[in-house]
């Protein structure tokens, strides 16, 4: 037996032997084997032994994407000539969606005055009608059925006001035409386009940029881009430990279908967002990047020694905070140490990441801090944390008191923060409703159906007191019957007013707009108030009384009668009712205050060394007209046009021992 082992281990080398200088015949020399030095980084001791201190994350940045789009809607200042290249382009497109002559659309743009369908070319030398470019920034991270703002900018109109865009596919990178190489299509957007809400519609002024406009949450991410995470040092071990860590962590919760990370090799894991934070995917992917991989240290130690390193790394307490979230609710024990920290920002970053992991405990610290620090930013960061807190009606009253703060911003940072734990309470109903009525009836809504609609309607009955409307499927109109009255808009996101307190005319009152087009009198302050107004587009007239509430002057304005909804009112878009609202101030008509979300972003703040793209609309009268554009894309054939002006990029100061994690 020993003489066939030993035969055959001679055998071996000398078969070899042949091979080896067969493989090296020739002049070539044999190669050494190359040895790789692994990839050490130089990272503060606090966040050693994290996800991110060992792997580059591929995917979270923000993805530009852009497409040709058609407005419908405009009054009469569109129609203007086009490149031969992207009227092939549109018109092709149209085809391809069935317009033609015999696609006749009655009552709409689709239909000549003869009565027959119009073609694609027609239809682009319309004069209420617009190609446009349209582009966005999609969220790093985002999931499937993300919405989000898109910008529009005419190419053959003056004006895009009352304009609608058709349905629009979006790609990654700069829009080509058909000649050009076409890039992976991963949203569409539509919608009504805002553009400047404080001029008249029907006779803008010059001197205003009104080819260029905003929908709000008028896209929707139909492809994902994937998130990996590429270890610095290949080893399927580390791969595995990584996986694990965030499973753990992050287990599947409703509507997700799998594991939120997966091994690929000892190389990639994948990252998928979890549906509870399709909303914010940034913080996610933060808290995976500051995630410890060695589960198999407690929660409560990696917490004890976070808070300790805050002493030493004062500089680092974004990052750390970051850390202390990552490490779940098992940590809070120990993070509750350090809401009474003598030093601040150990106190401030604890009190941060309990708030995020909804401990009730920093429920009163927090409001504490929001009544008394001197330190606006501080108060306002406070007041949007205690969103987060599971603390009960207690914090639910104390941010309807915070709806009576002199200060406007604060306000509207409770406001917020009622809207959200209003918004969790409904989707915690819808949900309880499906599970006992939709279940039975084999119907099933995804969670992220019912996170939508959970957002259309709030009875307003709850300790929350937010009501919410949707009026029209144009905005939603949010009404609390706390606070010193105001009147607040939103700017991105979605288009909504927000009515705090008892929001009045003031009579007696004349208030004019849209050069008289639109008047509202009241001669007595007994009398009721009346109004005239003129449809420029229709020439129509409508008179009548109106209500003296401004919640219900809103609705009014914006409500389209139908035959199933004969109510009164004219029909207003978005826009117009802002600038009947600003109308209104300017002529003293109300004492309520009116603020914009424009003001209260200028307010946020952002991490040490980023900066924002801060956008200068809408414009009131004074301030600069100057659009957010991007470069027209290049076009066969045509250089392309210099933009007016390139994005204006407004860097913003840190907070105050405070930070900016979102």
């Amino acid at each position: 037996m020993k003489t066939r082992f030993l035969s055959l281990a001679l055998a071996i080398p000398a078969l070899a032997f042949p091979l080896f200088f067969g493989a090296c015949s020739g002049n070539k020399k044999p190669e050494r084997a190359r040895l790789s030095m692994p990839t050490v980084r130089d990272i503060p001791s606090p966040l050693r032994g994290t996800i991110g201190s060992e792997a580059i994350f591929e995917g979270i940045d923000a993805t530009l994407v852009t497409g040709y789009g058609f407005v419908v809607g405009l009054n009469g200042t569109g129609g203007g000539p086009l490149t031969e290249a992207v009227a092939g382009h549109v018109e092709r497109m149209m085809a391809l969606r069935g317009i033609s002559r015999a696609g006749r659309v009655s009552r709409t743009v689709l239909e000549l005055p003869d009565g027959r369908g119009v073609t694609p070319r027609e239809l682009l030398r319309n004069k209420d009608t617009a190609v446009v470019v349209v582009y966005a920034q999609i969220p790093p991270g985002a999931p499937e059925g993300m919405t989000f703002d898109v910008f529009v900018q005419a190419l053959n109109a003056a004006s895009l006001e009352g304009g609608r865009l058709w349905t629009t596919e979006l790609q990654i990178g700069r829009s080509q035409v058909y000649q050009g190489v076409q890039k992976k299509i991963i949203a569409e957007a539509r919608g009504d386009i805002l553009v400047n809400p404080f001029d008249d519609p029907a006779e803008p002024r010059a001197d205003l940029n009104l080819d260029i406009g905003r929908i709000l949450a008028g896209g929707v991410l139909t492809q994902p881009l994937d998130i990996a995470i590429n270890l610095d040092n290949p080893s399927h071990s580390r791969a595995r430990a990584m996986a694990t860590a965030i499973n753990s962590r992050f287990p599947p919760g409703p509507g997700d279908r799998n594991d939120i990370a997966r091994g690929k090799n000892d190389s990639v894991v994948t990252l998928t967002i979890p549906t509870r934070f399709r909303e914010h995917p940034g913080d996610f992917v933060k808290m995976v990047q500051h995630m410890p991989i060695d589960i198999r240290i407690p929660p409560e130690i990696h917490a004890q020694r976070l808070l300790q390193s805050l002493e030493s790394y004062p500089d680092l307490f974004q990052e750390l905070m970051w850390s202390l979230r990552a490490l779940g609710t098992q940590a809070i024990p120990e993070i509750r140490n350090g809401y009474n920290s003598p030093t601040e920002i150990v106190r401030l970053t604890a009190l941060r990441a309990g708030a995020y992991l909804g401990d009730a405990r920093a429920a009163e610290p927090l409001i504490q801090l929001v009544q008394n620090n001197p330190n606006l930013d501080i108060r306002l960061k406070a007041a949007e944390m205690l969103s987060h807190v599971e603390g009960g009606p207690r914090v639910d009253a104390a941010l309807r008191r915070l709806l009576d703060d002199p200060e406007p911003l604060v306000r509207i940072e409770a406001y917020e923060s009622l809207a959200q734990r209003a918004e969790r309470a409904q989707l915690a109903r819808f949900r309880t409703m499906q599970r006992q009525q939709l279940a039975s009836m084999n119907t099933q809504m995804s969670e992220a159906e019912l996170e939508a609609f959970s957002r259309l309607w709030l009875p307003g009955d709850g300790i929350h007191g937010v009501r919410r409307r949707l009026i029209d499927e144009k905005f939603l109109l949010d009404t609390v019957d706390a606070g010193s009255p105001m009147i607040y808009f939103r700017l991105q996101d979605e288009p909504r007013f927000v009515i705090l307190g008892n929001a009045q005319l003031r009579k007696p009152m004349i208030a004019s707009a849209w050069d008289d087009r639109l008047l509202i009198v009241a001669d007595n302050p007994s009398d009721p108030a009346r109004l005239l107004y003129t449809d420029y587009r229709s020439g129509r007239t409508t008179t009548g009384e109106i209500s003296d509430s401004l919640s219900e002057l809103i609705e009014f304005l914006g409500h389209t009668p139908t035959p199933e909804n004969p109510e009164p009112g004219l029909g207003l878009s978005y826009s117009e009712v802002i600038g009947v609202l600003h109308a209104l101030v300017e002529n003293g008509a109300t004492d309520t205050i009116i603020l914009s979300e424009q003001d209260r972003l200028l307010r946020e703040l952002l991490e040490a060394g980023q900066s924002r793209i801060v956008e200068d609309r809408p414009e009131r009268e004074g301030e600069d007209p100057s659009p957010y554009r991007l470069p027209l894309p290049d076009l066969p054939g045509q250089e392309s046009a210099p933009p007016k002006e390139g994005p204006k990029i407004v860097p913003l100061r840190p907070a105050d021992g405070l930070g900016e994690g979102t």
